[in-house]
């Protein structure tokens, strides 16, 4: 290495710069630990501003020994360190990572993550591959959590995560789709559909049980017998039953959870129509002799079976829901081609249906939440409840009728 302390060009190199044989520059500074580090450049003023952005960073306390380190490097230490989190939701968190963070975007070393980055990354999961919003949203709050860690060890400034789907939304446009419930029509068609003997009827009761208790899917899949109380016609929520992937090539298994939250604990109220339903699938159960065989950590007596006694995947119940709507609509465009397709329905707008029929009817709003295991009311006004045409109508016309009077 050059000993000059002059550039060809007769400019004075500051402390800590060196001139290279190859006429290159280097600058070497140390950190807290009194660890030596060097950076280089081809030229001064490229040297320069890194200089700059390194004394920046030193004043601001980020520790710039770990900019080298890569997002996945990160990641391993995320794992080390994570605790509070269900085995179940860490197993899910670290399967998103791995199948769509690690393979290339986890290689980008710190320096180099910054907002523009991320959006771009999450831009070229929605747009180029063509996930879901709702699958890159999980995307981004495991990698969030990954580089949390960083801004915690003083890596990172800031998490540069923040805010960085709002511009992944504004891309979509209307490729974001919310969930909606169905209507007190369509609502009426499913469940008169569902009624008649056929192929799909032996569905009737797990959906009725959903549509009308407003219960998460994997709190109904993980009910047992000995959660109803048929004298009280009351239904005990104190655990969920979830199915999960192990890991890369360990594949999946079911498992007991407490409920998702506190407020998830509760004791649902029992309609009656909840309550034939529940006779009746033990009845069909009864007369095909089928019992239950799955056992999940010490848990059996699940209610809710396939015809060899294994509890429900909820995959299977939304695969089957798409084929009753297919039915649905074809049973409908066969009397009347004209008419309106009826919606894809799934398992969470069912219990979406039933927040919407509880607003409709005039319910307490306090009541539905704590029915739904809601920890506020909050959060049942704004992401469960929809107002049908009818319902508005209704209400509008109070407001009508209330300065008729007034005048």
């Amino acid at each position: 290495m050059s000993n000059s302390r002059y550039t060809k060009h007769k400019t004075k190199l500051r402390k800590g710069e060196y001139l290279r044989d190859n006429n290159t520059f280097e600058y070497k500074w140390s950190d807290k630990a009194g660890k030596r580090h060097s950076i280089y450049a081809k030229t001064l003023p490229e040297l320069r501003k890194k200089e700059d952005e390194i004394l920046r960073g030193m004043l601001e306390g980020i520790d710039y020994s770990k900019l080298e380190s890569t997002v996945n490097s990160y990641f391993e230490l995320w794992k080390k360190v994570k605790t509070g989190i269900r085995e179940t939701t860490f197993a899910s968190y670290a399967r998103f990572y791995e199948r769509y963070v690690a393979p290339e975007f986890g290689n980008m070393k710190l320096k180099n993550v910054n907002y523009t980055t991320i959006v771009m990354f999450f831009n070229s999961m929605a747009l180029d591959r063509g996930l879901s919003f709702s699958t890159v949203r999980k995307i981004e709050v495991t990698l969030s959590m990954v580089l949390d860690l960083a801004v915690r060890d003083n890596v990172l400034k800031t998490n540069p995560c923040r805010g960085a789907l709002k511009e992944l939304q504004r891309a979509c446009g209307q490729q974001v789709k919310e969930v909606r419930a169905l209507t007190l029509e369509e609502q009426r068609i499913f469940e008169t559909f569902l009624a008649k003997p056929g192929r799909f009827h032996r569905y009737c009761p797990v959906f009725t049980v959903m549509l009308w208790t407003g219960m998460r899917v994997g709190e109904v899949l993980g009910l047992r017998w000995e959660d109803v109380d048929f004298e009280n016609n009351e239904i005990s929520v104190n655990h969920t039953l979830l199915h999960y992937d192990k890991g890369k090539g360990q594949g999946s298994d079911y498992k007991i959870n407490p409920p998702k939250t506190k407020s998830s604990m509760r004791t649902v109220p029992m309609l009656a129509k909840v309550k034939e339903a529940l006779l009746q699938e033990k009845q069909y159960q009864e007369v095909l002799g089928i019992k239950c065989e799955s056992v999940i950590d010490n848990y059996t007596n699940f209610i809710f079976l396939n015809s060899n006694g294994n509890v429900y995947h909820h995959k299977k119940l939304n695969h089957r829901l798409i084929l009753i709507s297919k039915a649905i609509n074809e049973e409908i465009h066969e009397s009347d081609p004209s008419a309106p397709d009826f919606p894809h329905v799934h398992n969470h707008m069912l219990r979406h249906t039933f927040a919407t029929r509880m607003r409709e009817a005039g319910a307490d709003i306090k009541a539905t939440s704590e029915m739904m295991g809601h920890e506020g009311i909050l959060i049942t006004l704004k992401t469960y409840t929809d107002a049908s045409r009818e319902f508005k109508n209704r209400e509008i016309s109070i407001l009508q009728n209330y300065y008729e009077n007034a005048f």
